[in-house]
């Protein structure tokens, strides 16, 4: 367990790492957090949390990047907040969007374009038994524009898996009933999905159960990720 103040040192080079990829310097976090402890605590906390794997330095000269164990540990602190919940705003355009949808088809093509850009992730929203990727609908382009996305290493497994349809079975046997699962990086039981994280939910119940989810790279915003996708479960369920 990390005490309260190098979790809050651990979620701000998060944050600052997810808005600008590159690593993080210990002055950046200083310079633009409220921490309220000097440099040379930021500094040596940082030391610390690089020596429990929580990040790591990429480069001698670099400044740090969060690990998957860092992720993990920051994504269980916003699980274990009692007001993690849908962002109203969100919520709010959801369900205006589900009053003017037609027909089901459409809501969940809408809801999968909200989310994909909210998130600026790989969204997927589908109907219980669905048989195959909708691909005109999951986002691919926005999410190949993450810088992670633009190597090939990265991106080519998970085209791989979103063409032959095993990336939907993987979701279907992730997506938690009572709410959203994460999974980040080397957390997925699929190598093809090391560097990649997937936050996925089910909505519905039983046999009607149809499933949301949103990939991107392990560098997403899991805030706004979990948020999202808690907005469209609870918009789904509705229905």
């Amino acid at each position: 367990m990390l005490t309260d103040r190098r979790q809050r040192v651990l979620a701000a080079l998060i944050h600052e790492y997810v808005a600008h990829a590159l690593p993080v310097a210990s002055k950046a976090l200083v310079e633009g957090y409220p921490l309220g402890v000097s440099s040379a605590t930021v500094r040596n906390d940082l030391c610390a949390l690089e020596e429990r794997g929580y990040i790591q330095q990429p480069h001698t000269s670099a400044g740090r990047i969060p690990t998957d164990s860092g992720y993990r540990s920051f994504v269980d602190a916003l699980l274990a907040q009692a007001d993690l919940d849908e962002d109203p705003a969100t919520a709010e355009a959801m369900r205006r969007m589900r009053e003017s949808a037609r027909e089901l088809d459409e809501l969940l093509d809408r809801t999968s374009a909200m989310l994909t850009e909210i998130t600026a992730c790989l969204s997927i929203v589908l109907p219980a038994r669905a048989a195959a990727l909708p691909l005109r609908s999951i986002g691919l382009s926005t999410l190949m524009q993450q810088p992670e996305f633009q190597n090939s290493i990265v991106l080519v497994p998970l085209l791989r898996m979103i063409e032959d349809d095993s990336l939907l079975g993987y979701i279907n046997n992730t997506a938690g009933e009572d709410g959203p699962v994460v999974r980040i990086g080397h957390e997925n039981r699929d190598e093809s999905l090391g560097n990649v994280s997937v936050v996925a939910t089910q909505f519905g119940r039983g046999s009607d159960a149809g499933i949301i989810a949103v990939i991107g790279p392990t560098r997403m915003d899991y805030e706004r990720a979990l948020r999202a996708v808690q907005a469209a479960r609870h918009t789904l369920d509705e229905i």
